[in-house]
Protein backbone atom coordinates (compact mmCIF):
# COMPACT_ATOMS: atom_id res chain seq x y z
CA UNK A 1 0.00 0.00 0.00
CA UNK A 2 1.20 3.14 -0.81
CA UNK A 3 1.61 6.15 1.53
CA UNK A 4 2.51 9.75 1.33
CA UNK A 5 6.13 9.49 2.85
CA UNK A 6 6.98 6.29 0.02
CA UNK A 7 5.32 8.28 -2.58
CA UNK A 8 6.98 11.21 -2.20
CA UNK A 9 10.73 9.14 -2.40
CA UNK A 10 9.00 7.23 -5.38
CA UNK A 11 8.30 10.57 -7.05
CA UNK A 12 11.48 11.87 -6.47
CA UNK A 13 12.93 8.85 -7.77
CA UNK A 14 11.06 9.33 -10.85
CA UNK A 15 11.89 12.90 -11.49
CA UNK A 16 15.32 12.14 -10.91
CA UNK A 17 15.94 8.97 -12.95
CA UNK A 18 13.38 9.32 -15.90
CA UNK A 19 11.94 13.31 -16.31
CA UNK A 20 15.71 15.21 -15.36
CA UNK A 21 17.72 13.09 -17.67
CA UNK A 22 15.59 13.55 -20.49
CA UNK A 23 15.62 17.52 -20.07
CA UNK A 24 19.58 16.79 -20.55
CA UNK A 25 19.09 14.93 -23.43
CA UNK A 26 16.88 17.28 -25.18
CA UNK A 27 19.19 20.34 -24.62
CA UNK A 28 22.40 18.22 -26.28
CA UNK A 29 20.14 17.70 -29.58
CA UNK A 30 21.00 19.52 -32.36
CA UNK A 31 18.36 22.39 -32.55
CA UNK A 32 19.53 23.24 -28.87
CA UNK A 33 22.85 23.43 -29.66
CA UNK A 34 22.48 25.82 -32.86
CA UNK A 35 20.48 27.61 -30.65
CA UNK A 36 23.07 28.26 -28.60
CA UNK A 37 25.07 28.69 -31.47
CA UNK A 38 23.14 30.99 -32.70
CA UNK A 39 22.51 29.43 -35.79
CA UNK A 40 19.04 28.60 -35.68
CA UNK A 41 16.70 30.31 -38.38
CA UNK A 42 13.73 31.66 -38.65
CA UNK A 43 11.78 29.54 -40.26
CA UNK A 44 12.86 26.55 -37.52
CA UNK A 45 11.74 29.47 -34.90
CA UNK A 46 8.50 29.47 -36.66
CA UNK A 47 7.90 26.10 -36.74
CA UNK A 48 7.99 25.50 -33.07
CA UNK A 49 6.04 28.51 -32.52
CA UNK A 50 3.15 27.06 -34.74
CA UNK A 51 3.21 23.41 -33.70
CA UNK A 52 3.38 24.33 -30.08
CA UNK A 53 0.55 26.82 -30.09
CA UNK A 54 -1.26 23.86 -31.85
CA UNK A 55 -0.67 21.88 -28.60
CA UNK A 56 -1.01 24.32 -26.56
CA UNK A 57 -4.77 25.16 -27.73
CA UNK A 58 -5.40 20.65 -27.71
CA UNK A 59 -4.09 20.03 -24.14
CA UNK A 60 -6.65 22.86 -22.75
CA UNK A 61 -9.55 21.35 -25.11
CA UNK A 62 -8.31 17.69 -23.32
CA UNK A 63 -8.13 19.23 -20.38
CA UNK A 64 -11.72 20.33 -20.25
CA UNK A 65 -12.63 17.07 -20.94
CA UNK A 66 -10.61 15.28 -18.32
CA UNK A 67 -12.23 17.64 -15.72
CA UNK A 68 -15.49 16.29 -16.69
CA UNK A 69 -14.36 12.82 -16.46
CA UNK A 70 -12.70 13.65 -13.10
CA UNK A 71 -15.43 15.75 -11.41
CA UNK A 72 -17.01 12.83 -9.03
CA UNK A 73 -13.91 12.69 -7.48
CA UNK A 74 -12.80 16.14 -5.69
CA UNK A 75 -9.35 15.19 -5.55
CA UNK A 76 -8.83 14.27 -9.41
CA UNK A 77 -10.92 17.33 -10.63
CA UNK A 78 -9.02 19.81 -8.51
CA UNK A 79 -5.40 18.29 -10.24
CA UNK A 80 -7.23 18.37 -13.99
CA UNK A 81 -8.38 22.08 -12.70
CA UNK A 82 -4.81 22.96 -11.86
CA UNK A 83 -3.81 21.38 -14.96
CA UNK A 84 -5.80 23.30 -17.16
CA UNK A 85 -5.68 27.07 -14.98
CA UNK A 86 -1.74 26.69 -15.74
CA UNK A 87 -1.86 26.32 -19.66
CA UNK A 88 -4.92 29.36 -20.17
CA UNK A 89 -2.83 32.08 -21.89
CA UNK A 90 0.16 29.55 -23.29
CA UNK A 91 -1.28 29.41 -26.92
CA UNK A 92 -1.79 33.58 -27.22
CA UNK A 93 2.15 33.69 -25.73
CA UNK A 94 3.47 31.32 -27.82
CA UNK A 95 1.06 32.65 -31.21
CA UNK A 96 2.90 36.24 -30.43
CA UNK A 97 6.15 35.11 -30.65
CA UNK A 98 5.24 33.38 -34.30
CA UNK A 99 3.80 36.77 -35.46
CA UNK A 100 6.82 38.95 -34.30
CA UNK A 101 8.55 36.40 -36.59
CA UNK A 102 6.48 37.12 -39.67
CA UNK A 103 3.70 34.59 -39.26
CA UNK A 104 0.60 35.31 -39.66
CA UNK A 105 -3.16 34.76 -38.01
CA UNK A 106 -4.03 32.77 -41.59
CA UNK A 107 -0.71 30.41 -40.71
CA UNK A 108 -2.01 29.86 -37.07
CA UNK A 109 -5.43 28.98 -38.27
CA UNK A 110 -4.44 26.00 -41.15
CA UNK A 111 -1.17 25.02 -38.78
CA UNK A 112 -1.43 21.12 -38.73
CA UNK A 113 0.69 19.03 -36.47
CA UNK A 114 3.54 16.96 -37.41
CA UNK A 115 3.53 13.04 -36.82
CA UNK A 116 5.19 13.47 -33.48
CA UNK A 117 3.16 16.28 -32.51
CA UNK A 118 0.44 14.71 -33.15
CA UNK A 119 1.44 11.43 -31.38
CA UNK A 120 2.57 13.15 -28.29
CA UNK A 121 -0.69 15.41 -28.18
CA UNK A 122 -3.22 12.23 -28.64
CA UNK A 123 -1.17 10.50 -25.81
CA UNK A 124 -1.73 13.55 -23.48
CA UNK A 125 -4.82 13.56 -24.69
CA UNK A 126 -6.41 9.98 -24.91
CA UNK A 127 -4.58 8.30 -21.90
CA UNK A 128 -6.25 10.04 -18.54
CA UNK A 129 -9.50 9.14 -20.55
CA UNK A 130 -8.82 5.39 -21.84
CA UNK A 131 -6.79 4.37 -18.51
CA UNK A 132 -8.24 6.65 -16.00
CA UNK A 133 -5.78 7.18 -13.48
CA UNK A 134 -5.41 10.61 -11.92
CA UNK A 135 -2.08 9.52 -10.43
CA UNK A 136 -0.92 9.13 -13.94
CA UNK A 137 -2.84 11.60 -15.58
CA UNK A 138 -0.94 14.60 -13.58
CA UNK A 139 2.54 12.69 -14.15
CA UNK A 140 2.07 13.88 -17.67
CA UNK A 141 1.58 17.29 -16.45
CA UNK A 142 4.71 17.06 -14.04
CA UNK A 143 7.04 15.23 -16.56
CA UNK A 144 6.08 18.54 -19.28
CA UNK A 145 6.16 20.96 -17.12
CA UNK A 146 9.82 20.01 -16.06
CA UNK A 147 10.99 19.69 -19.35
CA UNK A 148 9.39 22.77 -20.79
CA UNK A 149 10.91 24.56 -18.24
CA UNK A 150 14.62 23.83 -18.83
CA UNK A 151 14.10 24.33 -22.75
CA UNK A 152 12.38 27.36 -22.02
CA UNK A 153 14.77 29.06 -19.97
CA UNK A 154 17.58 27.98 -22.74
CA UNK A 155 15.30 30.02 -25.61
CA UNK A 156 14.45 33.41 -22.96
CA UNK A 157 18.28 33.20 -22.61
CA UNK A 158 20.03 32.96 -25.93
CA UNK A 159 16.95 34.73 -27.97
CA UNK A 160 17.53 37.96 -26.03
CA UNK A 161 20.80 38.01 -27.45
CA UNK A 162 22.56 38.52 -30.93
CA UNK A 163 22.04 37.34 -33.08
CA UNK A 164 18.77 36.84 -32.55
CA UNK A 165 18.03 40.25 -30.57
CA UNK A 166 14.25 39.04 -29.88
CA UNK A 167 12.77 42.35 -27.71
CA UNK A 168 11.17 41.12 -24.14
CA UNK A 169 7.42 40.98 -25.44
CA UNK A 170 7.61 38.12 -27.96
CA UNK A 171 9.40 36.61 -25.38
CA UNK A 172 7.02 36.11 -23.09
CA UNK A 173 6.37 32.36 -23.57
CA UNK A 174 9.58 31.25 -22.78
CA UNK A 175 10.20 33.84 -20.04
CA UNK A 176 6.94 32.78 -18.28
CA UNK A 177 7.15 29.36 -18.65
CA UNK A 178 10.86 29.46 -17.52
CA UNK A 179 9.52 31.22 -14.07
CA UNK A 180 6.15 29.45 -13.59
CA UNK A 181 6.95 26.15 -14.60
CA UNK A 182 9.23 25.52 -11.79
CA UNK A 183 5.84 25.88 -9.59
CA UNK A 184 4.11 23.90 -12.14
CA UNK A 185 5.97 20.92 -12.33
CA UNK A 186 6.29 21.00 -8.52
CA UNK A 187 2.52 21.27 -7.80
CA UNK A 188 1.80 18.31 -10.23
CA UNK A 189 4.46 16.65 -8.64
CA UNK A 190 2.66 16.95 -4.96
CA UNK A 191 -0.82 15.80 -7.20
CA UNK A 192 1.09 12.66 -7.61
CA UNK A 193 1.95 11.73 -4.25
CA UNK A 194 -1.56 12.80 -2.90
CA UNK A 195 -2.74 10.45 -5.89
CA UNK A 196 -1.36 7.46 -5.80
CA UNK A 197 -3.25 5.11 -3.43
CA UNK A 198 -1.78 1.69 -4.57
CA UNK A 199 1.25 0.48 -6.18
CA UNK A 200 -0.65 -0.38 -9.53
CA UNK A 201 -0.80 3.43 -9.37
CA UNK A 202 2.96 3.82 -8.88
CA UNK A 203 3.79 1.55 -11.78
CA UNK A 204 1.36 3.60 -13.90
CA UNK A 205 3.21 6.74 -12.35
CA UNK A 206 6.58 5.30 -13.82
CA UNK A 207 4.66 4.13 -17.07
CA UNK A 208 3.46 7.55 -17.84
CA UNK A 209 6.34 9.18 -16.80
CA UNK A 210 8.62 7.05 -19.20
CA UNK A 211 6.49 7.58 -22.18
CA UNK A 212 6.02 11.29 -21.92
CA UNK A 213 10.24 11.71 -22.17
CA UNK A 214 10.25 9.52 -24.75
CA UNK A 215 7.05 11.46 -26.75
CA UNK A 216 8.83 14.77 -25.79
CA UNK A 217 11.96 14.15 -27.27
CA UNK A 218 10.53 13.01 -30.53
Amino acid sequence: MATAVSNQSFVDQVIKEIVEPAADRLMESRYFTDLRAGTLTTRRLQGFSLQHTWFNRALLKSGALRMIKASSDDDAFMGALRGVVSEFTHPDMCKKFGLYLGLTEEDFRTELPIYEVLNHTSVIAASPLIIGNPAAGRTSGMANETIVQRYATEFATYLAKAPYDIPEDPLQFFIVHGVVDVDHSREAAEDVVRLAKTDRDLQLVRWTAENMVKLKLA
